[in-house]
């Protein structure tokens, strides 16, 4: 049970212009998840607390995750459902295969190894 979200243009100390995106009421961010660990029936926990470069203390509006694998990479053909909860850092993610079956409890082992999983995920502003 372990995802790692890394935030697109956000190093140690330093922020890129233009992270976030804003809009009058929403901050929007991209990145990465790194997956490690075991799979949980029913999803595994994804928290964006403490998260380098986010400004948003509350839970995200919105998220969707996607593969976006480089020329050099599989995609898996995997499906995700992020489920937002009351915090910033109670959120799950629930992992499908392609024929709609929710992926297996264990070891993630080498399953996403062979893509890159993205993220873009609404916060409130100023919140």
């Amino acid at each position: 049970m372990a995802i790692a979200v890394t935030i697109d243009g956000v190093y140690p100390g330093v922020s890129v212009l233009g992270v976030p995106d804003v809009t009058e009421r929403e901050q929007i961010y991209q990145g990465t998840l790194t997956f490690s660990g075991n799979y949980a029936s029913g999803g595994d926990a994804l928290s964006f607390a403490n998260i380098s470069g986010l400004l948003s203390q509350t839970a995200p509006l919105h998220v969707e995750v996607y593969e976006e694998p480089s020329t050099a990479q599989t995609a898996t053909n995997y499906k995700f459902i992020y489920a937002k909860g009351p915090k910033i850092s109670s959120g799950l993610l629930s992992v499908f295969v392609n024929t709609g079956a929710q992926f297996s409890a264990g070891a993630y082992g080498t399953t996403f190894a062979t893509t890159t999983i993205k993220f873009r995920a609404w916060f409130p502003q100023g919140q």
